[in-house]
């Protein structure tokens, strides 16, 4: 991220839920030489509703292996995670970055907690990263927008000083989970912090911006962008295509998931992720950096 704020191009989180959607991330990285980061979201890994505990350990590992033979340079984040804990376990299971979901917790028990993650992430050789000020999240149920603070230029300066994070993440007009329609960005906003913030500017939610507001921002200071919702909306809609065309009740399940063929489902929807990271890789401008870190 340092590299990408000093050559003025952004890096691309693109988040993974399961090993087609890793492999995909890393697909898109070195068919365009781009240094990249892969990961999961914490919260839902760690979320209380799910049916099956998961083990951070076997996705840590998992992430681990995956960056270690990729091309290019790969980080590993654990994206906003719930409890400390889990970012604990983390980093001994392989990522080397980290972050924690405030969740609209007081600044003061914020700050020390992100404290205390950075002592023990950068013991690990590990980085953290933390949100001053808060996305508003999107539901596609209703079509509604709800919650969010823009970030305190002030406050962010404050936070960064007595916690000494490795990244920002800022609110700027960004949305969570925003499909059916693209935000517009602060740019006022993102200049003062650039100017202001000694560490690399990052954007959650990508999804929901349009590639031509990324590019400003790019210009003005964010060094890392997070996408997500598209992601998964590109499998979903592969999968729902596929099951559409084709009679799996009179095919060979092999063909369908496993072999690897033409006809195999799961790396038709490989190819479909793949196919959107790279459109972001060409906007965020990390294409061919790989080489020159």
């Amino acid at each position: 991220m340092n590299h990408a704020s000093a050559n003025r191009y952004a890096v691309g989180y693109f988040e993974a839920w399961n090993m087609e959607s890793l492999l995909a991330v890393i697909d898109a990285a070195e068919q365009t030489n781009s240094p990249v980061i892969i990961g999961f979201g914490g919260q839902f890994v760690g979320s209380t509703k799910r049916k099956i505990k998961e083990n951070i350990y076997h996705y840590g590992n998992l992430g681990k292996a995956t960056a270690q033979h990729s091309k290019v340079p790969v980080a590993l984040l654990l994206n906003e995670a719930h409890e400390v804990s889990m970012l604990m376990n983390g980093l001994q299971s392989g990522f080397n970055a980290i972050m924690l979901e405030g969740n609209g917790m007081p600044l003061k028990e914020f700050i020390e907690i992100n404290k205390y993650l950075v002592r023990t992430a950068h013991y690990f050789g590990a980085d953290v990263e933390a949100e001053v000020g808060k996305l508003p999240d999107s539901d596609i149920s209703n079509n509604t927008v709800k919650g969010g603070k823009k970030t305190d230029v002030d406050e962010a300066i404050h936070f960064v000083k007595e916690t000494g994070i490795d990244a920002l993440a800022i609110a700027v007009g960004n949305v969570h989970l925003l499909e059916s329609k693209k935000v517009t960005l602060d740019f006022d906003l993102i200049k003062t912090l650039s100017k202001k913030i000694p560490v690399p500017l990052v954007l959650h939610g990508g999804t929901g911006i349009a590639f031509n507001e990324l590019e400003e921002a790019i210009t003005l200071g964010v060094c890392k962008v997070n996408v997500g919702t598209v992601l998964k909306r590109a499998y979903l809609d592969y999968i729902q295509s596929y099951l559409r065309d084709h009679n799996v009740a009179k095919m060979d399940p092999h063909t369908v998931i496993g072999r690897g063929g033409e006809e195999d489902m799961l790396c038709g929807a490989r190819e479909a992720i793949t196919d959107v990271i790279l459109k972001f890789m060409k906007i965020l401008g990390c294409e061919n950096k790989a080489k020159l870190i």
